[in-house]
């Protein structure tokens, strides 16, 4: 998204490398000459120079953060992409406020000691090398990454179409038996659709081919590579794909099926070979859903089948129906080893596998069924293992509910190290693979040195001190590794990648530790916030039964103020455990009930009706501070997003921009929306909080317009059209339309 102007951030920066070469120059020339002289003069400006980057990095650097956790809070972004963008401009940050202004620095304390100068310009180039050398590895990462998501967007839109002209065949298909003009007619077009898809498959294969050769990261290459392999594995697929047009014309359906599932096949696992490690547990839960859905309509289909024969025609048609039996078995099995191969599960089963598992065993009774020519109780068996993958279904949908919530700060957090975790078990893969084939490894540094920024990040954003601790290891194990791919020394890289991996699964451990613990207080405090509610309740019945009893009633009154009593003494006892902000006022509430109780006994309703409101007082006091504590709890705004209507730290007022507007490119925005902070979509309860006319525009009118229009003409065109739709659907706002919001 960033690389416009990082690539003109690293040519300023070597520009200020200039100041060096002169100095060298004029070090072996007397004082008086007019070069040495004149060289105070070119380090001022290559001062000025370096104080310009570290301007125009700030404020571009918070603007375009802001953007980020503004398309993220309206999920405009994926979770993966955005905490990537994320951590580029943490990256960019650090470099703009530590190693560009100690550059500057040193230039300036050269100009004023020119006798003494060498050393002070030695170290203004190490901070410049320094921001080099990060910004051009934030280059490669941004434009690898963004060259494998244009290479699987036009692999997923061949699949699309190939998947769809499929489907025409086989509706074809059966019309070449039961409409034969009707086919005939259909024939021509559907053959040319598929052929402009097999030179559509042939040109993507030439493109893949050039971003091969392209291509800085190696990681993302040896993805390329897998894909390019599995799409040319056999028969290259568009030669697959000529062959089904072929087939058509010569009005063979099942043979153009065929090749089509082939090359389909084969798209797929090219597909997949771009994903490489990044298949998150959502994406594989909604694939596997759909390989479900598809199997149990299969066995429904193969079940209504036998069904509708007779008892002698099953008998007849046992083997064929055997073979369909198995064919879905297999397709079952797939699915389950893709599942768990995408998701790496511990070894206790979920619910979803225990019931798949279920269904391939029945699946397997029905095939024994079938062979034995027993129609019902093959049928029966088919029928449960529709029910199993029913039940699979019901449970994925459950998961994926649950998964498309807004992530907390410690599931993204977890995300992060189980994706860290499977890019360096990648990474030392591939060290392994060319230590055996005797290769260089020095351009694996780079993407180890990523993996370890990354580990350092975390470790000094995380909480939680034992993850802390593992990130920390991880980060000095993945630096060590770093230094020996340098060295083009696989032999050390590999023991340390593999420390690096344990520590990482250490930090994992940890997290999902600190998770249940987090989620085990969570509970603890919902069970005591319905305490304390009920407690209440309970006081205000026994209060209206004070109010409404006669003199001589009373007495019969206290045995319940007592029982409330009761309740209330326990629940402050958990509460110094579970909620300490509610124990004084529960404990408070229990004395005052004890007051109301001895009042009852004695028939003093005055003075019982006084002490029964001061314990309602009480409860009611301690309900407001277990929920100011749960506020506390949950703690400040995510860091880097800013308090309700304040600017982010070191960003400047977006009303007066730093430099010349750009002519305006996006829509204006005349809503009376207030500002809210960024990302902020719950209350302080955590509560799923509707946008309302008060919560849609979390930047404000100005802001938003003045960061469009200094911005987004830098970005690349794909953004720069998502950011006019989402400002365009936004402005409908002023005529009345609001776009769908999420409650």
């Amino acid at each position: 998204m960033m690389r416009s102007w990082l690539g003109a951030l690293v040519a300023v920066c070597v520009g200020a490398g200039g100041a060096w070469a002169v100095a060298q120059e004029a070090e072996r020339r007397p004082a008086e000459e007019p070069k040495f002289l004149a060289l105070s003069d070119t380090i001022m400006q290559e001062a000025e120079r370096q104080h310009m980057v570290n301007r125009r990095m700030e404020g571009t650097v918070d603007a375009f953060r802001a953007i980020v956790l503004d398309l993220r809070s309206n999920e405009l972004l994926k979770e993966g992409r955005a905490e990537e963008l994320l951590r580029i401009a943490e990256i960019l940050k650090k470099l703009s406020t530590q190693h560009v202004p100690e550059a500057a620095k040193h230039l300036e304390d050269a100009r004023k000691r020119l006798e003494a100068m060498r050393p002070l310009l030695t170290a203004a180039g190490v901070e410049i090398n320094i921001v080099i050398k990060e910004l051009e590895r934030v280059l490669i990462q941004a434009a690898s990454s963004q060259a494998i998501q244009d290479l699987r967007r036009e692999l997923q839109e061949l699949i699309k179409r190939e998947e769809e002209v499929q489907r025409e065949t086989k509706e074809w298909g059966q019309k070449v038996l039961t409409e034969p003009e009707k086919a005939e007619e259909q024939k021509k077009p559907l053959a040319e659709k598929q052929e402009r898809l097999a030179q559509r498959a042939e040109m993507f294969q030439k493109q893949l081919q050039e971003a091969v050769k392209e291509e800085a990261d190696p990681m993302s290459r040896k993805k390329m590579e897998r894909a390019q392999e599995e799409l040319k594995k056999d028969t290259p697929v568009e030669k697959r794909l000529d062959e089904a047009a072929r087939e058509i014309e010569e009005k063979k359906p099942v043979a153009a099926v065929e090749e089509q599932e082939k090359a389909l096949e084969a798209l797929r696992n090219a597909e997949k070979q771009l994903q490489g490690n990044e298949t998150s547990e959502l994406q594989a839960k909604k694939e596997l859903r759909e390989k479900l859905e598809e199997i149990r309509k299969e066995e429904k289909d193969l079940r209504e089948k036998g069904e509708r024969k007779t008892e002698e025609q099953f008998k007849a048609d046992r083997k064929d129906l055997q073979v369909e039996q198995r064919k879905i078995e297999n397709k079952l099995d797939d699915a389950k080893r893709e599942y768990a191969e995408a998701t790496k599960p511990e070894p206790k089963k979920d619910a979803v596998q225990e019931k798949m598992a279920e269904a391939q065993n029945h699946m397997e009774r029905a095939e024994k069924e079938i062979e034995n020519a027993q129609k019902e109780p093959a049928a029966d068996q088919q029928r449960k293992a529709e029910d199993a993958l029913t039940q699979a279904i019901n449970e994925l949908d459950k998961q994926i509910a649950a998964a498309e919530t807004p992530q907390t700060p410690e599931q993204r957090a977890a995300d992060q190290i189980q994706q860290m975790l499977r890019d360096q078990q990648a990474l030392r893969a591939e060290t392994q693979e060319r230590q055996a084939q005797n290769q260089n490894v020095r351009e694996l540094a780079n993407p180890q040195q990523n993996l370890q920024q990354q580990a350092q990040h975390m470790a000094q954003d995380t909480p939680q001190p034992n993850v802390q601790q593992a990130m920390n290891e991880a980060q000095e194990a993945m630096n060590e590794a770093a230094r020996a791919l340098e060295q083009n020394q696989p032999q050390n890289a590999t023991p340390a990648q593999e420390r690096a991996e344990n520590a990482l699964q250490q930090a994992q451990r940890a997290m999902d530790q600190a998770r249940r613990e987090a989620q085990e207080r969570a509970q603890a405090r919902a069970e005591m916030q319905r305490q304390i509610q009920n407690l209440l309740e309970r006081q205000q019945e026994v209060s209206r039964a004070t109010d409404q009893a006669q003199p001589q009633a009373l007495p019969e009154v206290a045995p319940q103020q007592e029982n409330v009593e009761n309740a209330t003494q326990q629940a402050q006892e958990n509460a110094q455990q579970h909620a300490p902000e509610a124990a004084q006022p529960l404990a408070e509430a229990a004395r005052e009930m004890n007051r109301a109780a001895e009042a009852l006994a004695q028939a003093e309703q005055p003075a019982a009706q006084e002490h029964q409101a001061a314990a309602e007082n009480a409860l009611q006091e301690a309900m407001r501070a277990f929920e100011q504590g749960h506020a506390d709890e949950q703690g400040p705004p995510e860091q880097g997003q800013p308090e309700q209507g304040q600017p982010e730290q070191g960003q400047p007022e977006m009303a007066q921009p730093t430099e010349q507007p750009m002519p305006h490119v996006g829509p204006t925005l005349q809503t009376q929306d207030k500002e809210r902070a960024l990302g902020d979509k719950t209350d302080p309860a955590g509560k799923d909080v509707a946008r309302t006319d008060a919560k849609w525009n979390p930047l404000g009118d100005r802001k938003r317009d003045d960061l469009f229009q200094v911005y987004a003409r830098e970005l690349p065109i794909e953004y720069r059209e998502l950011l006019e739709g989402y400002y365009e659907a936004l402005s409908k706002d002023a005529s009345g339309r609001r776009p769908a919001t999420k409650r």
